[in-house]
Order: structure tokens, then C-alpha cells, then sequence
């Protein structure tokens, strides 16, 4: 079959090429929906010498081997390699298990290694063992679950550990947010889904979504949180195909009987317990019938490819940043099957708040070659308490002992009222997107306005007052804490301040703005919003 590649896909592969001329290990970011086995295809018949394609899942390695000629296959259950194959294509554990019976000559050997999935951290123990000459990962989310715990200053900081540990280079061929404007996906319609009992999950270090799987059974399973997910779907989902990607194996058992006495159409694939033992039939159930519920844990996060899905649900709550792009993405593709101008996300993890909108704009270059450090005790100028004892205003987590956080100048406890939920069923919150301004889009959009300086700080300024608005408190909460939200501005301002006036392109220099009296005005803007008034 004769490969057409898009332009997007055409130009990644030159990206690569010319990467491949300096590094031996370069890593490629594609999205969802992006095409990537195709492009996995087309580099895999060009690449000089013998060629490896390593997988995880039996619908990956199908996808890959349509591309691909003279092409041996490795499975659990089929082997039609020889040494005569100018690709070989293999799942990453049977080849695995192969290797330590038979040895590492066992398929021959190979000069080139694609990793297909490059995010999941299981390939290595393979691609290791061989005397490759270029190694090249596919993934559509370029970070890893692997985390540590670093000091500095006195501070614990959260270090995520980056795939930059195994590769030379990031080759980032296109995003999400092109690929929605191209027509190759389309974007989420999010709602996020407070439940009533999401403190009793407890952190994990070593758990892949970051909490105690304990925890999350107990959360997702009980009848609080199972009337909010049935008012949820009425509300928005019934009728349509949706996907339903539950905590943990224990949560399927109630999800899968709620759905069936609501009388859906639902199928459960997992580990543990599944109406088929044959994934395959599961698929090819839910791609014939119109109005499916499919649920399952972690089998569908990849390689699923069933374009007519019109509602992902994320029935859990993980602190995996490739788990949840994953996830949603597998909603965002279109299609001609039926009208689908966008993709419905429920959200009962408040996982949106812990990584934002799945089409939100991601630095990935910045996350691989500098990963982020956050703060291991999360602190916000806006976020803070009261000490009930001394009057003292203190950042969330600004101290924390054994017996909880404390007040830094009388250390006294600080007590967290429990606060009573009217309404039992659970908040449904549509989300809209918080812009927090860049100076780099800023400075674009007032050259492509043919504007100046002084444009882009009336730019600025109304972007600083949309973070505000999405944030709104009342005027009395405002008073006491004026001065921490005036904080917020200046953090803001002051590195789109410098950036636009050092700005040597193309944008005309207006009337000279000083730093300060930029930040006075704005703090007039911001107590405006908040009515509030000199006493």
C-alpha cells in the first residue's frame, strides 16, 4: 500500500531525519488522531537495515503491520518472523520472555528500534539489549509517572521525571489544538463533577494514578458517588456511545449493573472481570451498536481506535498526566458516521484542575528538556487561612508538621471546617478555559493588529482581568486579602511587562509605560472588579 502522508506528518518526518543525523535516540510527539502509525509506517520502509517496532497492545501492532512490507509478526500466539524480514514487529512482553528462554538472537538482530507508546516505561528492558544504531519513540504524551522528591532551600519540591533520561532529542510534530482547526479532531464539550467524598483518597508514590487503589474503590463505589454518575448521564449522555473509564476493577462491577438498570446497551473488558475473553469481540460489539456504553480501567487508554464515540467518561481521579490525555483523546476523533462537531468529557476526578483541558496548550519541549518542580505542599498568595488564634493570614501548606499544618507564628493547628453539602447528588460544573496571559501571544497578536506597545499592554491588562473574573469572590473575602490578590497581579504582569518593552521585532514602540504605574492601574482594574472601596 502506497502512503500518502499529510503535511503535518510530511514535515515531521523530515524533522526526524535531520534529528537523526546528529542523535541516535530521538523521541516524536503526535497526538491522538494524528496518524502516527501511518508515519511509523512510512519511516519504518525508508529507514536503512533491519527495523524493530516494539508494542504493548495487540491492536497497536495490527494498526502498524497495514503500513508496513515484509513485515514478520511476534505474539503470544503467532510468530512469522525470519531473519529474511526487513521489519519485524513485537509485543514488548512476549519478545521479552522469548529473549530470556532463547537468548538475543533469538529474532536476529536490528539496526533500527521503534518504540510505538513511548510514554509506557516497559520498553527498555528490550530496546536495551540490542546493539542498535538509532532508537525513535512515538508517543502522544512525551512525560512519565515516575516521580522524586527534591530538597532545596529547606523546601520539598515534586520532580517529574522526564523521558529526556532516554532520549537525545524532542521532535514534536503537530498538537491538538492544529489538528482541531485542520478538521482531524475535534474539541471536548467539558464538564467537571464535584462528589462529595474526594478527601478520602489517599496519595500513593508508587500507584500508577497516584492514590491507594483502596481509596479509589471506596470513593467510586459508593452510593453517593453512583447517583451523581447516573444524573450525569441522564443529563448529558443518554443516547449517545460512550466510553467509561472507571478507578479501579472493583469499581466496573457496580458501574457495569447501574448502567444495565438504567437498560443501556453495556459491555465490561478488564483484567478481572469481562463479558468476553475476547477483546476483539468486545471492539467489534461496540462499534456496531449506535448508543454503547463500553467500560473498562486501563485497556482502552491506547491503540482504540472507534471514531463515532461521542462521550468519554473519567470515572476516577489520577495524577498521570499521560493517563488522561489518553483518555480523553480517545473521544476527539471525527467522524462521517453520524454529526459530531465536538466530544462530550465528564470529569469526576477533578482531574481538569489537576492538569487542565485535554485540548489545552502544552509545552512539551519545556516539560522533556526541563521538567517541571512543583512545590511539594501546593501554596497560592489567593488560597489562604485565618489562624483562629493569633489572626495571622497564611498561604495553604506554608507549614506542615506531623500533626497537620500549623500556623508559622503562634503554631497553632489549623482546624478544616467540614462543610455540609446541601445537595448530596454533587455540583455539575461546565468548564471554560482559564487564559492566563502569555507575553509571546500578546506580542504576536499586536504585530498581526499592526499595533504597538501601548495595544499590547491594553492586552495585557484585559487578560490579567479574565483570570479574575473566572475566580471571582465576594467583596468581602477581596478586603481582607487585597493585598495577596495585588500580589497576583504583579506576578503576572512583570515578565509580559519586560517582555514587550525588550521586544525588537516588528511591533511599533508606543508612549514609554513605567513598571509602576502599569501595576497601579491594573490594581485599580482588579479592585473595580471587586466594587471594593477606600474605608
Amino acid at each position: 500500500m502506497r502512503l500518502k502522508l499529510r503535511d503535518y506528518q510530511a514535515n515531521t518526518v523530515k524533522s526526524l531525519a535531520i534529528s537523526l543525523k546528529e542523535n541516535s535516540k530521538v523521541l516524536t510527539v503526535l497526538p491522538t488522531g494524528a496518524g502516527k502509525s501511518i508515519v511509523i509506517g512510512f519511516i519504518a520502509n525508508k529507514l536503512k537495515g533491519r527495523t524493530l517496532i516494539l508494542t504493548h497492545r495487540t491492536e497497536i501492532l495490527k494498526q502498524n503491520s497495514a503500513w508496513l512490507h515484509n513485515v514478520g509478526m511476534l505474539t503470544s500466539t503467532e510468530n512469522t518472523v525470519s531473519l529474511s524480514n526487513k521489519v519485524v514487529i513485537a509485543m514488548v512482553q512476549t519478545l521479552h520472555a522469548r529473549i530470556k528462554k532463547h537468548g538475543i538472537g533469538y529474532i536476529g538482530d536490528f539496526d533500527n528500534i521503534i518504540i510505538d507508546e513511548a510514554h509506557i516505561d516497559i520498553f527498555h528492558k528490550v530496546y536495551r539489549l540490542y546493539c542498535f544504531k538509532r532508537l525513535i519513540g512515538f508517543t502522544a504524551t512525551p512525560v512519565t509517572n515516575k516521580k522524586s522528591t527534591v530538597v532545596i532551600d529547606e523546601v520539598d519540591f515534586v520532580k517529574t521525571h522526564s523521558l529526556k533520561e532516554y532520549y537525545d532529542d524532542l521532535i514534536v510534530g503537530t498538537s491538538e489544538q492544529e489538528l482541531i482547526m485542520e478538521g482531524y479532531l475535534v474539541r471536548e464539550k467539558a464538564y467537571t463533577l464535584e462528589l462529595p467524598n474526594m478527601d478520602q483518597l489517599q496519595s500513593s508514590t508508587f500507584a500508577p494514578d497516584g492514590y491507594t487503589s483502596q481509596s479509589l474503590t471506596k470513593v467510586y463505589s459508593n452510593t453517593a458517588s453512583m447517583k451523581i454518575l447516573k444524573e450525569a448521564y441522564l443529563k448529558y449522555c443518554k443516547g449517545k456511545k460512550t466510553l467509561i473509564f472507571n478507578a479501579t476493577t472493583k469499581v466496573n462491577i457496580p458501574v457495569a449493573n447501574l448502567f444495565k438498570s438504567m437498560g443501556c446497551k453495556v459491555k465490561n473488558f478488564d483484567s478481572v472481570n469481562s463479558d468476553s475473553r475476547d477483546r476483539q469481540d468486545i471492539i467489534d460489539w461496540f462499534k456496531k451498536e449506535r448508543d454503547a456504553v463500553l467500560i473498562g480501567t486501563n485497556v482502552f487508554t491506547t491503540g482504540f481506535d472507534v471514531d463515532d464515540i461521542e462521550v468519554v467518561i473519567v470515572n476516577r481521579a489520577t495524577k498521570s498526566l499521560s493517563l488522561w490525555i489518553q483518555m480523553c483523546g480517545r473521544g476527539s476523533r471525527p467522524t462521517k458516521k453520524i454529526k459530531k462537531a465536538e466530544f462530550i468529557l465528564l470529569d469526576l476526578g477533578q482531574n481538569i484542575e489537576e492538569h487542565g483541558l485535554w485540548s489545552k496548550e502544552r509545552d512539551w519541549n519545556d516539560l522533556f528538556h526541563d521538567p517541571e518542580m512543583r512545590r511539594k505542599n501546593k501554596t497560592d498568595v489567593t488560597l489562604i487561612w485565618e489562624c483562629p488564634e493569633c489572626g495571622a493570614y497564611n498561604p495553604n501548606g506554608e507549614l506542615i508538621t506531623d500533626a497537620g499544618i500549623v500556623c508559622p507564628v503562634c503554631k497553632a493547628l489549623r482546624v478544616v471546617p467540614k462543610v455540609k453539602r446541601p445537595d448530596k447528588t454533587g455540583q455539575i460544573v461546565e468548564v471554560t478555559r482559564t487564559l492566563y496571559p502569555k507575553s509571546k501571544k500578546i506580542i504576536d497578536y499586536t504585530i498581526a493588529q499592526d499595533g504597538n506597545s501601548s495595544f499590547a499592554f491594553k492586552i495585557l491588562e484585559r487578560r490579567i482581568l479574565d483570570v479574575f473574573k473566572q475566580h471571582s469572590v465576594s467583596s468581602e473575602y477581596y478586603s481582607k486579602r487585597r493585598d495577596e490578590f495585588h500580589e497576583r497581579v504583579r506576578r503576572m504582569m512583570i515578565p509580559c511587562y519586560f517582555a514587550i518593552i525588550r521586544h525588537k521585532g516588528d511591533m511599533k514602540q508606543g508612549a514609554h509605560k513605567k513598571l509602576d504605574k502599569q501595576l497601579q492601574k491594573m490594581y485599580k482594574i482588579v479592585d473595580k472588579h471587586y466594587k471594593w472601596k477606600p474605608q
